[in-house]
């Protein structure tokens, strides 16, 4: 369906509705960052946000949210996600 993730060598997708529990059918990893896309695939597939979660420091190294990915979406932009598929 997400052709252009095809290119990334870690990528999950979930899909979450209106009845579900975030917490419960998040399926982003709790020990990465990296970039994530919220669509809207009731009607059609539209892209509503796109997010990030991480740092890089100078040095290089990479700094994490306490839970990662999984955090960040779901205690960090879930009223956003809820708001944008009602």
């Amino acid at each position: 369906m997400f052709l252009e993730l095809d290119k990334y060598k870690n990528r999950d997708s979930f899909e979450f509705g209106i009845e579900d529990s975030l917490d419960k059918v998040c399926n982003a990893p709790k020990d990465h960052g990296g970039v994530y896309l919220i669509y809207d695939i009731t009607k059609a597939v539209n892209l509503i946000y796109i997010g990030s979660t991480g740092w890089v420091y100078q040095d290089g190294s990479f700094g994490l949210r306490e839970d990662g990915m999984y955090d960040r979406i779901v205690n960090g932009k879930q009223s956003f996600v809820i708001n944008a598929i009602r």
